[in-house]
């Protein structure tokens, strides 16, 4: 079984199978193992903080970067592993919706090993400020019948994940708690509970007969337990989220109209519900990234229009922007004069200009 060299045979097996080539994947893998060094950091700097409800933001930002890099890393790998090893005639081969699990985690690993990087470069970083956490789990592929290797997948990531979450828990209340944070971490534990709990029902499921019912259902506990763990680690590992998000969800907002619509109601609704059902925060952000580094270096300015106001009338009410010299954001490449603004959410990209006054809001 050797995924990175499949033979003739393999192909073809695979492809009539209608499987899909990883060798972007295991390319993926291959560059997140870095993410099992930045868990042992994080577990050493773990062990040296007298508490966690002291540490610097840039400790937090750390431990919590380097958790989620660690279970999107163990999870794209035992799903991969796990298709080898029922399929071993077409390794290297995976179904299309492994695939696509697989890469919807090992595709995030890179951004959450650069932020633990970060974090362990800059004292003064602070994780919170630019991303909303705790962050959710890439979506699931959701199919009729997932494989049964998928199954076997969640059972083998359960381990690590649930002893890495144990640890991070323990370290949480070693030495105590703040009153204020007492009802928190109470609710902590019992998502704690929750999940192991939810992992220990689903090996009470298993049969040695296969049957869809209760494959699902296993799959259902199991997928839970996970999704669990992984807020419970982030949580863990940066206890200040526990009094709420700090996450400035006006962080791309016209800086000239902004007052007025934190005043509207149902602008700091829509702007709230944007963000939250973003399905990659991360991926909004890196846009409105690049606008700035645009900005910073003179290759796009504000577009300030003769009638009406200086923003976008959407959530999350972006400025307009003008470019000055070619530049491409968002993938998308933009010739000097083009006006555009950014939209966020699961919408996110550029809406291109040119804009004419209006007073009809889209608040959703």
């Amino acid at each position: 079984m050797e995924p990175h060299q499949p033979s003739f045979l393999t192909r073809l097996r695979a492809g009539l199978a209608g499987e899909r080539d990883t060798a972007y994947l295991e390319a993926l893998r291959a560059a997140g193992r870095v993410a099992y060094d930045e868990i042992l950091a994080a577990d050493e700097l773990r062990e040296r903080l007298p508490s966690l409800w002291g540490a610097p933001p840039a400790a937090a930002s750390q431990l919590l970067a380097a958790w989620n890099a660690f279970v999107l890393q163990t999870l794209g790998e035992t799903f991969l592993d796990a298709d080898y090893a029922a399929r071993p005639s077409t390794a290297g081969y995976v179904p299309p919706v492994t695939y696509d699990q697989a890469a919807a985690w090992l595709t995030a690993v890179g951004e959450w090993v650069s932020r633990a990087r970060q974090a362990r470069a800059n004292p003064e970083y602070d994780i919170a400020l630019n991303t909303l956490l705790p962050a959710p789990l890439p979506a699931w592929a959701e199919v009729a019948a997932c494989p049964p290797e998928h199954l076997v997948a969640l059972q083998a990531a359960v381990a690590p994940v649930r002893e890495h979450a144990e640890v991070a828990l323990h370290a949480l209340v070693r030495g105590g708690v703040p009153p204020q944070f007492e009802s928190a971490v109470n609710r902590l534990n019992q998502d704690g509970a929750a999940a192991a709990a939810a992992v220990d029902y689903a090996a009470g499921l298993r049969t040695g007969r296969h049957h869809a019912g209760l494959h699902e259902l296993i799959e259902q506990h199991l997928r839970r337990a996970l999704e669990l763990w992984f807020r419970v680690g982030q949580l863990a590992s940066m206890p200040s989220l526990l009094a709420g998000p700090r996450f400035d969800v006006w962080c791309m907002t016209d800086k000239a109209t902004v007052a007025r619509w934190r005043q509207d109601p149902l602008a700091a609704r829509a702007v709230a519900d944007m963000w939250r059902r973003d399905p990659d925060p991360g991926a909004t952000l890196a846009i409105q990234a690049q606008v700035e580094a645009g900005l910073h270096n003179g290759d796009l300015w504000y577009h300030v229009p003769r009638y009406g106001d200086t923003c976008y009338f959407e959530p999350p009410f972006s400025p307009l922007y003008e470019v000055r010299r070619p530049v491409r954001i968002a993938g998308v490449a933009l010739r000097a004069g083009v006006q555009f603004a950014v939209r966020g959410g699961a919408n996110r990209g550029l809406v291109v200009g040119p804009f004419r006054p209006t007073t009809n809001v889209r608040y959703r």
